[in-house]
């Protein structure tokens, strides 16, 4: 069929079931967004103020629903405003496609000054995302595409970029496009032999233990796990990104810095499931010592033993290989002494450490209060959100916490949060951000705004990087720089952006009007006054470098 380039792209990407798209568009895409406009009926686009901003809700999008989340960008300065976006989404593995473009395909990497150039753009990408790929005639989209696709759908999801230069967009050929892509990761299972050596290790543990991550939830394998948790009595250690497969008031769910040093040494039989092992990273323990047998499940086979020798390896889909051991366990499984004792035990220790933060703990259990169980947190690093994904705040159903994972990306949360709202149009959507990470986004109100997304976003104001601002206080000799802030009202940015826009000073206050904000079922900002971070208890331990790190020479 006789088409363009940019037809070619537009049509493939709606025959892979792509809908939504995130962009800020620029003249080397114009003849790709001329074929999104033929689509119109198709597409929905959300477009944006900022590039990263495009990226942090591809990544929302795509990590709350499951679906792959796209978004469109110019080449050069456009990619690079993305990347930290992108970087974010590859740590946390989120299905993310980046669409861009190029520079007129006969002068590609030839240095003469042509807009938006940079060298080797690809190259550039291929760190920050799984593949990328560039087409160089009309002809080559859609396969293109559908390879794009295929990686999103199997082994571990991270973010694919695919690029067109502006005049293969503009250029008509006769284009066969392809039938969608079947590919699917619940085809990828684990050794036979592997998961019988894995049943008989767990069912003959006296103390079994699971360590669950977001590649559970990536599988969707929740009801997996928490059958595996019941069929062996196991605790199940969730990772910040794994919060919600066992909902919090399970007496088998944990997570946290407390939790972890209290259950894996004690623990003969380890099943980690979707995690990378982690522990110092994911779930703030430092050391923890591992004595016992550990099987690893996860799809990305180089995952299996980087940071800590596996005993069985699972490689293979999440949800396959929980359910195989659902089968193969009971033969044997052994009879085990109750650990209610003992779990209650981790947990009010856990909830002890929790209130040695106690206006943290009071303003995230304020939020808590307010917000049905189906409510989705995107929680950022602040104060408070150090609190709620540090596991100081209960979380009961999958896919209702995000936070920006090892990457800990400053700014991601409140764009992040527009993608999962719009992705879920149907459940409270909450952001939570400090003043410093909001104001890296604040222009995305516009973009809010626009088109009504139906967020509440909530801002602890300090005038201050406050982490760094503490660890300065604490640890130079008081000897603080480049860490204060001067912000305006931001409940009245808010509303000249056409956000409504609230403030509050205490846990009270607050409960009250994020029940107005979220009864309004429009764009909503609170502004919570908060006491200076160094006045405030450090959530945890790990807050800066040792006081004086040398080189081991």
């Amino acid at each position: 069929m006789e088409m363009t380039g940019g037809q070619a792209l537009a049509q493939s990407l709606k025959l892979e079931g792509v809908q939504t798209l995130f962009a800020l568009p620029g003249i080397q895409l114009d003849y790709l967004f001329d074929a999104i406009w033929e689509e119109r009926d198709h597409y929905e686009v959300f477009h944006a103020r900022h590039e990263q901003a495009t990226a942090y809700m591809a990544d929302g999008f795509a990590r709350s629903t499951g679906q792959i989340g796209t978004f469109v960008v110019v080449p050069g300065p456009g990619v690079l405003n993305a990347s930290a976006a992108l970087s974010t989404a590859y740590a946390c593995s989120s299905p993310v496609l980046c669409v861009t473009g190029q520079i007129d395909s006969s002068i590609i990497d030839q240095g003469r000054g042509a807009l938006h150039e940079i060298h080797d753009q690809p190259g550039l990408l291929s760190h920050l995302t799984k593949s990328s790929e560039r087409a160089m005639h009309p002809t080559e989209i859609p396969g293109m595409v559908q390879r794009a696709v295929r990686e999103l759908r199997s082994g571990r999801p991270r973010p694919v970029s695919i690029e067109v230069p502006p005049d293969v967009l503009g250029t008509v050929a006769d284009v066969t496009l392809l039938e969608p892509d079947r590919t699917s990761r619940a085809e990828e299972h684990a050794d036979s032999d592997a998961l019988e050596r894995a049943a008989e290790l767990l069912g003959k543990a006296e103390r079994p233990l699971i360590c669950a991550g977001g590649g559970v939830l990536t599988a969707e394998a929740w009801e997996e796990v928490r059958a595996l948790s019941e069929m062996l009595d196991a605790p199940v250690l969730m990772t910040s990104n794994g919060r919600g497969i066992l909902s919090d008031r399970d007496p088998r769910a944990f997570s946290g810095r407390v939790a972890t040093p209290a259950l894996v040494p004690n623990a003969d039989a380890i099943l980690a499931i979707g995690t990378r092992f982690a522990l110092a990273a994911n779930m703030g323990a430092g050391a923890t010592p591992v004595n016992g047998k550990l099987i690893q499940a996860d799809v990305d086979a180089e995952e299996i033993g980087r940071n800590h020798p596996a005993d069985v390896a699972l490689v293979g889909d999440a949800k396959f290989s929980a359910a195989e051991l659902l089968q193969r366990i009971p033969k044997h499984n052994r009879t085990r002494a109750s650990r209610e004792a003992e779990f209650a035990g981790v947990r009010e220790k856990h909830w002890q450490a929790m209130n040695s933060t106690p206006w943290q703990r009071s303003m995230a259990q304020a939020i808590r209060d307010v917000l049905p169980d189906d409510a989705i947190v995107v929680s950022e690093s602040t104060q408070v959100g150090y609190h709620v994904h540090g596991g100081g705040f209960e979380v009961y159903e999958p896919r209702t916490l995000f936070t920006s994972g090892y990457q800990g990306t400053l700014g991601y949360g409140f764009a992040t949060a527009l993608g999962v709202a719009v992705g879920n149009p149907d459940k409270p959507v909450v952001s939570i951000n400090g003043d410093g990470g909001f104001m890296y986004n604040v222009q995305e109100l516009s973009t809010q705004a626009k088109f009504g997304i139906p967020l509440v976003t909530l801002v602890f104001n300090d005038n201050m990087y406050g982490n760094v601002r503490r660890i300065q206080s604490q640890r130079y000799n008081g000897h603080t720089i480049a860490s204060d802030l001067k912000n305006p009202n931001l409940a009245k940015v808010a509303e000249e952006f056409g956000v409504a826009g609230f403030g509050a000073k205490t846990p009270d206050e607050l409960r009250k009007v994020l029940r107005e904000a979220l009864d309004l079922r429009a764009p909503a900002l609170i502004e919570v006054e908060q006491p200076p971070t160094p006045e405030l208890e450090a959530p945890a331990p790990m807050t800066a470098l040792p006081a004086r790190p040398v080189l081991n020479l």
